[in-house]
């Protein structure tokens, strides 16, 4: 029994022991800890200085990233009443995280610090850091109220007119009917096999008659002679193979021809060049162009001008580069000097080199060359990926009359071909341009309902909305913004969507529906972010929010309001805002009670605005939204940055008002009639009679006289209050008369009538004129004795009696 106890007493002392030394490693720890006391931040255009102040200086680590800045303090613990520091034009948030041992000092910034300098400083321990900033960096990443997708400031002068001014602006009636859009169609490029240089000559080989076949483009005749002749040597197989190579490669047996061409490759003969030539034309047709113009461009370097192969083997390499958009490359191929183009190529070379320039964007010397050669019997109907680059192109060069004569040949051979919908969409609309109304609209129409949801089809439509809207009045353009909206969603092809979206925006927007399409352009916005309409819809959004936001804010619609603005800073910061605008929009944060959401957004605005002329505009909101949230100090350092820095600035006054107000609040009254005396400092009629209040509750008769004073030097007058604070600062000063003056005209004001009468008597008095004082008194002591100033003219009289 008894070792059960035993085991229990042995636990005891262990347990006890245990207490003993945690108790005693308590009381060590708390014993080394440290205390921060106190937080203070300087702000200056070069460098903001955060000092941290310690009972005694800690281990310390810092680290600087990006817009972050880490302090990690080793065994300190927050001081009783430490405040962490407010957001600012620079600091974005201040945050503090203790775990165990450490205490973690995060700082998010606004932008990039050039660097971060800590520094151990005593008498009192401190740590001073310091954040450098690079004052020529104007471009600054978005760092504040969940704003990450703001982008850097654009420089120059309000980002060069908000990206440069639109052609359409102050025009955009004209846009429904000249703004288009261009569609992408590419036909397959036909590949030129001319006529090639005899390979046989003599008319006593065994291969004449191939050579005959081929002459007169008789190729499956040769196909079949060339199968019966026998008793070749290994020179006239390797002969006859290649012209049946050829005869294979034009008569559609391409298969039979690579795999030839593969083995005539290995073999000796001495037409390498004529069979890499046919080679490359083979895999050309098997649709592998950029093979065909690798092998091409190895082979040319290697040819010498006499070669009779070279005019073919530079053409076909050409025609390669078309085919794969390389069209500058193509037009040096073929305007290369030194080339002896034979008869066969003359015709081609031309529809090449117009090809090339219509891919280069040099339509009008294309233009020129088709119209030459579009009357040639059979080269445009043989070629017809020239054809359509010759539509196309008349059409982009604004010449919809040939266009129209081009697309109408192509829409037979095609009819019914994959592709067919952009060719009656194009016949259609190219006629519609050149003012051929009649064959236009059958175009569109047979574009729309021929080929519903297709793009020839979408795009048909949207040229029919076009059109109603452009002919029709206000009930057409009421009726254009549901069909563009729907055409809008329903379009499967991005082009015709984006169009007929901004469209129903824009109709929108010329039927005065300002809110809904201010709605369908933000949405426009994010859908087609990399749309070329972009700057339309950020000019129209600009125009118009303004308006919009008025007036949500008149139907007290003060949310709805701030979510827009918000939503809209981008544009906002990039192209500039007005005051009135940034009035309202601290109106609707105010009205809402969300003066920290105000503060915040404000700073940003602060920051990004830095150097512009915008920036002065924001001190006065973001000053009063502080004030609102009684951080009196941080309204007093925004209100002194301003006058400091504008000091004649628009908002001065104001701004010196409430910069007063929070030196009273906060009893600062050194700051406060520092301030005061300044010469410069801004004046006004409400200012100078706040001055003259402050002056007056500081015994200060002579500056309060001078505060009012001014106001009748600048023109001003005094209302009976003040006027009364006038007269009694100079009965106070002594200054007998004009005290005088100003009381006999309030002797009968209702507030003031009293005090004016009782006043003027002590003025008598000193004035040695005694029987009017008594007189005076004596009417004050029978109308309105039971007040303040009848009972002291009670007292005074019996004085003066006796």
């Amino acid at each position: 029994m008894r070792q059960p106890i035993q085991i229990v007493k042995t636990i005891a002392i262990f347990l006890l022991l245990l207490l003993f030394f945690l108790s005693a490693a308590i009381t060590v720890q708390a014993a080394g800890s440290v205390s921060m006391l106190d937080l203070q931040k300087v702000e200056n255009p070069d460098y903001t200085r955060i000092t941290f102040t310690f009972s005694e200086l800690p281990k310390f680590t810092s680290e600087h990233s990006g817009q972050r800045v880490d302090l990690l303090l080793t065994n300190v613990k927050l001081g009783s009443g430490l405040r962490t520091l407010p957001e600012s034009e620079r600091v974005v948030n201040f945050m503090m995280a203790e775990k165990r041992e450490e205490l973690l000092v995060s700082i998010l910034l606004r932008r990039h610090p050039q660097q971060v300098v800590t520094e151990v400083k005593q008498d009192p321990p401190r740590l001073v850091m310091d954040i450098l900033w690079d004052v020529a960096d104007s471009s600054r990443p978005a760092v504040a109220f969940r704003i990450a997708d703001m982008p850097p400031r654009k420089a120059g002068r309000r980002a060069a007119k908000l990206l440069q001014e639109s052609p359409w602006q102050g025009h955009w009636n004209d846009f429904f009917r000249d703004y288009r859009t261009y569609w992408k169609m590419d036909l397959p490029i036909n590949f030129t096999l001319p006529q090639l240089p005899a390979l046989i000559t003599s008319e006593d080989s065994p291969l004449w008659p191939l050579q005959q076949h081929a002459d007169k483009n008789m190729f499956l005749s040769l196909i079949q002679t060339a199968t019966g002749l026998s008793k070749l040597d290994q020179q006239q197989i390797y002969l006859r193979d290649l012209l049946l190579v050829e005869a294979q490669l034009r008569t559609g047996a391409t298969e039979a021809a690579v795999a030839r061409l593969d083995s005539l490759r290995r073999r000796e003969g001495g037409e390498s060049v004529r069979v890499e030539y046919l080679t490359a034309y083979g895999q050309a047709l098997n649709e592998q162009p950029y093979v065909a113009l690798l092998t091409l461009q190895e082979l040319l370097p290697s040819l010498v001008e006499s070669d009779l192969l070279l005019p073919f083997i530079q053409f076909l390499t050409a025609e390669a580069a078309l085919a794969v958009g390389k069209d500058q490359v193509a037009l040096n191929y073929l305007q290369t000097t030194g080339i002896d183009w034979p008869a066969s190529l003359q015709l081609p070379l031309e529809m090449r080199i117009a090809d090339a320039h219509v891919g280069s964007g040099e339509l009008e010397q294309a233009i020129a060359i088709y119209r030459d050669l579009v009357e040639e019997p059979g080269l445009l109907d043989f070629y017809r990926f020239s054809l359509n680059r010759a539509g196309f192109g008349a059409f982009k060069n604004g010449d919809y009359k040939f266009s129209s004569i081009i697309y109408r040949r192509l829409i037979e051979p095609f009819q019914e071909a994959p592709g067919d919908d952009l060719l009656l969409f194009a016949a259609g609309t190219s006629a519609y341009e050149s003012g051929d109304l009649g064959w236009g609209m059958i175009g569109l129409q047979r574009a729309t309902l021929d080929r519903p949801e297709t793009e020839g089809g979408d795009r048909g439509k949207l040229r029919l909305v076009d059109h109603e809207l452009i002919i029709g009045g206000e009930l057409a353009l009421a009726q254009a913004v549901d069909k563009y909206a729907k055409l809008g969603v329903r379009s499967q092809y991005f082009p015709v969507r984006e169009e007929a979206r901004f469209k129903s925006a824009l109709a929108l927007f010329l039927l005065g529906e300002h809110e809904e399409s201010v709605t369908q352009l933000m949405r426009f916005r994010r859908e087609f972010s990399s749309s070329r309409l972009l700057r339309e819809a950020d000019l129209l959004i600009l125009q118009q929010l303004p308006t919009v936001i008025s007036k949500l804010l008149q139907q007290k619609k003060d949310l709805r309001a701030v979510v827009l603005a918000e939503q809209n800073r981008k544009l906002l910061l990039r192209s500039g805002f007005d005051k009135k605008f940034l009035r309202d929009l601290a109106t609707a944060f105010g009205r809402l009670g969300l003066y920290e959401r105000s503060s915040r957004v404000l700073l940003y605005l602060l920051d990004r605005t830095a150097g512009q002329p915008e920036q002065q505009h924001i001190y006065l909101p973001l000053t009063q939204s502080f004030l609102n949230r009684q951080e009196y100090q941080l309204a007093s350092q925004y209100a002194t940055t301003y006058l400091d820095k504008y000091p004649q600035g628009e908002d001065a006054g104001a701004l010196f008002g409430i910069l007063l107000n929070t030196f009273v609040r906060e009893g600062r009254q050194e700051e406060l009639l520092s301030w005061l005396e300044r010469k410069n400092r801004p004046s006004s009629k409400a200012l100078e009679i706040r001055a003259a209040y402050i002056y007056w509750q500081q015994g200060d008769m002579q500056r309060v006289a001078e505060a009012l004073e001014r106001i009748y030097r600048d023109g001003g007058s005094l209302q009976v209050k003040e006027m009364a604070l006038l007269a009694e600062a100079y009965y106070q000063l002594r200054k007998n008369s004009a005290a005088e003056k100003i009381y006999r005209q309030l002797h009968n004001d209702p507030d003031y009538g009293v005090q004016s009468r009782y006043r003027t008597a002590q003025i008598l008095l000193r004035q040695q004129q005694r029987q009017g004082a008594i007189v005076l008194l004596k009417r004050v002591v029978e109308t309105d004795g039971v007040t303040r100033w009848g009972k002291l003219a009670q007292d005074l009289l019996i004085q003066e009696q006796h």
